[in-house]
Order: C-alpha cells, then sequence, then structure tokens
C-alpha cells in the first residue's frame, strides 16, 4: 500500500515533471517563434527598405535614361537646325555669289552695248561730217564757179595779169543771163580769167554814179550800171557798158 502511494508520487512527480518540461518546452518554442517572428519582420523591413532603394535607383535610372534621351533629342534637333542653317547660308552664299555674277555680266553687257553705240555713233558723225565737209567744198566750188572770184573794184588793177571783171548791178534785170553765160565759159578748159564785183557791196558802193568814167586811177573810175571791164598789166585796157556789147563779148570768150 505504502508502496503503491509512493509509486503514484512518484508518478505524479514524472508527471509535474514531464508537464513542466512540456510547459519549458512550450515557452521555449514560444520564445522562438517570437524570436522568428522577429527575425522575419526584421527582414521584412530591411527587404521592403531594400525593395524601396532599388526602386527609387531604377526611377533614378529611368530619369536619367530619360535625361539623357532628352538632351540627345536637343542635340539632334541643334545638329540638324545647324545643318539646315549650314545649308541655308551656302544657298543664300550661292545666291548671292550668282546674283553678283549675274549683277557684273549685265554690267559688262551694258557697258559693251554703249561702246558700240557711241563707236557707231561716232563712225556716223564721222562719215556724215566728211560728207558735209565734201558737200560744203563742192558748193563752195560751185559758188566760187559761180561768183569767179568775186573782188572789190578798188584793188582790180593790184592783180597781175590779163583777165576781165564783171561790174555787176543788183537791180540789172539781165544779170542771170551774164552769171549763166560767165558759168559755161569757166567750163572751158582754155577759159579766160573772169572775176565779179558786186556794187551793192559796201566796198563798191562808192564806184557807181550817174556818170562814167573809165579811167585807170580808180579815185576816178565810176560806172552807171553793169560794166564788163578787161584789165591788162594793171591798166584799163576795154570797157563794155551795155547789154549788146556785153552779150557779144562773153560770147566771144565761150
Amino acid at each position: 500500500m505504502a508502496e503503491k502511494e509512493k509509486n503514484n508520487k512518484k508518478g505524479k512527480t514524472s508527471a509535474s515533471t514531464v508537464s513542466k518540461e512540456s510547459q519549458k518546452g512550450k515557452t521555449t518554442g514560444a520564445k522562438k517563434n517570437s524570436n522568428v517572428k522577429k527575425v522575419n519582420s526584421s527582414n521584412t523591413k530591411k527587404s521592403t527598405v531594400k525593395s524601396k532603394e532599388v526602386k527609387n535607383e531604377k526611377i533614378a535610372e529611368e530619369k536619367v535614361e530619360d535625361i539623357v534621351i532628352e538632351e540627345s533629342k536637343d542635340k539632334r534637333k541643334k545638329d540638324k537646325e545647324k545643318k539646315a542653317n549650314l545649308k541655308q547660308a551656302r544657298k543664300q552664299l550661292y545666291y548671292d555669289n550668282s546674283s553678283d555674277g549675274d549683277e557684273f555680266t549685265k554690267l559688262i553687257k551694258i557697258v559693251l552695248i554703249v561702246t558700240a553705240i557711241i563707236v557707231v555713233f561716232y563712225g556716223v558723225t564721222v562719215v556724215v561730217t566728211k560728207k558735209a565737209d565734201e558737200v560744203k567744198k563742192e558748193e563752195n566750188r560751185e559758188e566760187a564757179n559761180i561768183q569767179y572770184d568775186s573782188i572789190m573794184i578798188g584793188s582790180m588793177l593790184n592783180i597781175n595779169g590779163s583777165f576781165y571783171v564783171l561790174i555787176e548791178n543788183q537791180d540789172d534785170v539781165r544779170l542771170g543771163e551774164y552769171n549763166t553765160m560767165l558759168q559755161t565759159i569757166k567750163a572751158n578748159d582754155d577759159a579766160p580769167t573772169i572775176y565779179t564785183a558786186d556794187l551793192s557791196s559796201g566796198f563798191n558802193r562808192e564806184f557807181l554814179s550817174d556818170k562814167s568814167d573809165y579811167a585807170s586811177d580808180m579815185e576816178k573810175f565810176r560806172v552807171t550800171g553793169t560794166t564788163l571791164v578787161k584789165i591788162e598789166d594793171h591798166e584799163i585796157d576795154d570797157v563794155y557798158d551795155n547789154y549788146d556789147d556785153i552779150i557779144e563779148k562773153l560770147d566771144e570768150l565761150d
């Protein structure tokens, strides 16, 4: 009985011991679980922080990439604009050079045209002037032939040789006929020398008078109208003072 009680006590003690150990094990397990949870929580926090850091790094990298891409785009845009500006500048330079060349070419053409016009005008002027001079000389020659070397009455005795002087009264209606005959005579190769003197000239007017005087002294010499005078060796050799005598003598000289 005593032994039985002793065994019962021992069994209770053992049970108590087991219970304590079990309780201890539970406490230990709880502590371990608590520590595991703490470690897990710490690891979770670390993982979260690390994840945030990685995420921030990725965001930062993406921002950097975006900045790099944007800068690259800006650079390409600037390069493109620079090339466009350079191309435009070359075109403008070519256009300016072409314009300058065209202006220079136009200027050369204008100068050549003006020079050609001046040369042609000068040539025409020279030809016209030369022709005019020839015509003038011919007219003077014809006029000289018609006038037969007009002289002053007061100096006719100073001329050497033998010649005739037709003293002309411009009021004489037959004066045209006389001049026509003189022109015919002058056309001959062996024609005599015949001068004319105009009584209407201021130098000859004093020799026209109502009474004639055919002295070889010019202080006394006077005519009353158209008169043909022959001079020989500074002397008055013969005088024809009427229409019939003048026409007859001129016809003889022809």
